[in-house]
C-alpha cells in the first residue's frame, strides 16, 4: 500500500512540475539549455523531400530518346516506361541508378493437356481411403 501511495506522489509531483516548469527556476534554466544545444544541430536534408521538376509533359514531343527510360508520375504514383507517359501524366527525367525490368512469365498450359500429373495427384492416396477400408471391414464381419 506504501508502494502504490508513493507511486501517486511521485506521479503527482512530475504532473506539476510539468505544468509548473517556466516558474521553477532550475527547470526554466534546463529547458533553455536544451532549446540551446537543439538550435546548434544541423539536420541534413532529405533528398527525397520534393519531387524534381517536370521535364515535359507526356506525348509525342519528349525529348527523351525512344527506348530510354522514362519516369511518369500519374496521380501520385510512379510509373517507369520505356514508351510514351500516358496521357494525364507527367513525365520526369531519369537521372541514374539501376533499373531492373522483370517479364511476367508466360501463362501456363493446362495441366491436364501438358501430360505432368499435379501434386494432388502425386500425394493423394493410392487405392481406396482409410474409410472405405474401415467399411470394407465392417461388411465383410457381417
Amino acid at each position: 500500500m506504501r508502494v502504490v501511495l508513493l507511486l501517486i506522489v511521485i506521479a503527482v509531483l512530475g504532473v506539476v512540475g510539468w505544468k509548473k516548469r517556466d516558474e521553477i527556476p532550475f527547470l526554466r534554466d534546463a529547458a533553455r539549455e536544451v532549446q540551446r544545444q537543439a538550435d546548434k544541430v544541423e539536420v541534413p536534408k532529405n533528398p527525397f523531400d520534393t519531387e524534381p521538376p517536370p521535364v515535359t509533359s507526356g506525348g509525342p514531343k519528349s525529348k527523351v530518346p525512344t527506348g530510354a527510360p522514362r519516369r511518369c508520375v500519374v496521380n501520385g504514383s510512379v510509373l517507369y516506361t520505356n514508351e510514351a507517359c500516358p496521357e494525364g501524366s507527367t513525365e520526369h527525367q531519369v537521372k541514374g541508378g539501376t533499373i531492373t525490368v522483370y517479364k511476367a512469365p508466360a501463362a501456363p498450359a493446362a495441366a491436364a493437356s501438358s501430360g505432368i500429373p499435379n501434386a494432388r495427384e502425386l500425394l493423394g492416396p493410392k487405392g481406396p481411403s482409410l474409410q472405405q477400408q474401415a467399411q470394407d471391414k465392417i461388411i465383410d464381419g457381417l
